[in-house]
């Protein structure tokens, strides 16, 4: 019997429930022709009730990585929670994509970009450049892309027009200039985190203290033995994790590291984001061009971190400061901004306003 994982890896690209339920008619005749099992998600009922005479299980919706390893899915058909044993490097007729079911050996594949409303068809070695286009996404503005699982790695700008192999990813996350890659980094551990079944040794400590280390680079919070630490742990992760989840994880970690290293050290080395991104290296100004002093802004701020009186130009104590951000919705003249690595120049303590 062969098991035919339907599961989205991210709910953002539903790709194969998209090909399926466009497809329905094809997929009861083929799985009339043949020993299969459909892996749906939970959420997927009404779908289910469209395949009459097809064996189809809803699964847990709120992991998606998993059910794409053999061990994992058998434990499901049995009763049990998708846990992975060990790691499946050669899957043969035991399980199977649901879109390589439905798409059979064709020269084309479907991705979907995050943010899109549908998926896209192209030939199965198209670079990312030809994704972008095909989803009517400028590349003007791009810093690099990530390929989703299992493929689970980043594409810079440089190379674009690389061929890349569509079968290994259904899922493409574009970052630009505005995008800060440590950031980036972080939200793709995060989705390993939840997804980890928490049975292995490597794959469970080794991924929290990768999360643990880049929500530390992400709040300035960092140091550069922490990033030290993730380059001697990578290696070891995935050697010895016992699964492809930690051992992809930890391919992905050490190839974004060799990528962005340098911004993402600008956030512990020189204490700032260069994109401006990570909130914890904002700072919030009073402009003197702008500020009419108005006061507006000094309720608002639970900290008093604001000083200032009438018709003087207030200042922000940026030691007492929380970031959270309310005299910046309070001030009605625009007079409050966040600042990344360039600061405004402002005064050190209140002044007499210049505009009134």
């Amino acid at each position: 019997m062969t098991t035919v994982n339907f599961m989205p890896a991210y709910k953002q690209a539903p790709t194969a429930l998209d090909l399926l339920s466009k497809r329905v008619d094809e997929a009861i005749a083929k799985a009339g022709e043949e020993d299969v099992t459909l892996i749906l998600p939970s959420t997927a009922s009404e779908l289910a009730e469209r395949l009459p005479g097809v064996k189809v299980v809803l699964a847990d919706a709120s992991i998606g990585f998993l059910y794409s390893n053999v061990t994992a899915t058998r434990n499901l058909l049995a009763g049990e929670k998708p846990f992975p044993t060990a790691a499946t490097l050669r899957p043969g007729k035991l399980l199977s994509s649901g879109l390589e079911w439905l798409e059979g050996e064709g020269e084309t594949r479907h991705v979907w970009v995050e943010g899109s409303d549908a998926p896209v068809e192209l030939p199965r070695d198209a670079s990312v450049r030809d994704i972008l286009a095909a989803s009517s996404v400028s590349d003007a503005d791009v810093k690099a892309v990530y390929l989703g699982y299992p493929a689970s790695r980043f594409v810079p700008a440089s190379a674009l027009d690389d061929p890349q192999d569509l079968a290994t990813f259904d899922l493409v996350r574009v970052y630009t200039s505005a995008s800060c890659m440590a950031n980036a980094l972080r939200e793709v551990v995060g989705e390993f985190v939840h997804e980890g079944c928490g049975r292995c040794v490597l794959g469970h400590e080794g991924g929290y203290q990768i999360d643990v280390i880049m929500n530390k680079v992400c709040s300035n919070k960092a140091s550069a033995s922490d990033v030290a630490l993730l380059r001697d742990l990578c290696p070891v992760m995935g050697e010895h994790a016992l699964c492809e989840l930690g051992q992809t994880l930890a391919r992905t970690v050490s190839q974004a590291l060799d990528l962005f290293g340098d911004e993402i050290e600008q956030h512990y080395a020189k204490h700032q984001c260069p994109a401006g991104e990570c909130r914890a290296y904002m700072t919030y100004h009073v402009l003197v061009s702008r500020c009419t002093g108005c006061g507006k802004c000094l309720p608002a701020c639970e900290e008093d971190a604001i000083m200032g009186k009438a018709r003087f130009v207030h200042v922000i104590d940026q030691r007492a400061c929380t970031k959270c951000g309310a005299c910046l919705e309070a001030c009605p003249e625009g007079a409050i901004v966040m600042a990344g690595a360039k600061k405004p120049k402002t005064p050190p303590k209140p002044i007499p306003c210049k505009v009134h």
